[in-house]
């Protein structure tokens, strides 16, 4: 605990993401006196006047904070779960107030800045936009692949009830419904929800799916083979992609991916497998290959 502390301090700051603004503390029972001993104690943080961060608090929505707004965007949905699709591209996106301009020191090319829905203070408390408003800001940002790979991680992560609309600051996970509901607001929504994939493993998987599916290849994802293993990606019903995440393969790692290959190969498909960095940074290359190993299947 840390030095002078008391545990209902630790309880009432323990926020999701170590930020609150005064009101919330005061409403939680903190006094002002109280706050300006923990920033005298560098217990606390004052961010900017009414904002306080705990010293371990989130990088990302302390730096939204300390720039005028609140986190939204790409970098916001993130905060929902380790595995959702962050692409590196992305731009950090600001809720702010009108009467609250985003500090002028910031690098505006790599700030986008927003002042709709409005909120309360008690919604933006913690720092932080609710996950549909921060998935509407966000929807632009990257290619259709990339934004495809960052919904279908949302849904394979999302709750199946609706948000609490009543107190939407309680809101630390998405739902479908709100999700879905979200996307059918634009014609950019409605064309990645014709593409998403609740079942995909991974981002990787999302964005070969879509390149492959916006090319005109018959596409299918998770291939069941009868060891029940799993393919990738089966393209045009012969051609069996594996993807690999990871930058270092071991050993143990390489003996299973051969044995896998041969069982895909024993099931009639000719077998590729390509790297993260091939499918993010040499498509056309990758793709060239594709192409080629399909015409001599």
């Amino acid at each position: 605990m840390a030095r002078g502390m008391t545990l209902e301090d630790m309880a009432v700051l323990s926020t999701p993401f170590g930020v609150s603004n005064a009101h919330a503390l005061a409403r939680a029972g903190i006094s002002r006196r109280r706050l300006d001993q923990l920033v005298r104690r560098n217990e606390l943080v004052r961010l900017r006047p009414g904002w306080f961060a705990t010293i371990d608090a989130n990088a990302w929505v302390v730096a939204a904070v300390k720039l005028g707004g609140h986190l939204s965007g790409l970098h916001r949905l993130k905060l929902l779960h380790k595995d959702i699709w962050l692409p590196a591209q992305a731009q950090m996106h600001l809720h702010v107030n009108t009467t609250l301009p985003v500090d002028p020191a910031a690098p505006h090319r790599l700030v986008r800045t927003h002042t709709h829905p409005r909120y309360n203070r008690t919604v933006l408390q913690h720092g932080v936009v609710p996950p549909v408003a921060a998935l509407r800001h966000g929807l632009n940002d990257v290619s259709m692949p990339e934004t495809v790979a960052v919904v279908d991680s949302l849904l394979r992560h999302a709750t199946l009830r609706p948000g609490n609309r009543a107190r939407p600051h309680l809101d630390l996970h998405v739902s479908t419904v709100d999700v879905i509901a979200e996307l059918r607001r634009t014609p950019r929504g409605r064309a990645v929800l014709a593409l998403v994939d609740a079942q995909a493993e991974s981002g990787l998987e999302s964005i070969a799916r879509v390149l492959l599916a916006l090319a005109g290849h018959q596409v299918e994802a998770q291939v069941l083979l009868d060891n029940r293993q799993r393919i990738d990606l089966v393209i045009d019903g012969v051609l069996a992609i594996e993807l690999n995440g990871g930058t270092h393969r071991d050993a143990e790692r390489f003996r299973r991916d051969h044995e896998k290959d041969l069982a895909v190969e024993r099931a009639g498909y000719v077998s590729a497998r390509y790297t993260y960095h091939q499918i993010l940074y040499q498509w056309p290359e990758v793709y060239r290959d594709i192409l080629s190993r399909l015409a001599r299947a």
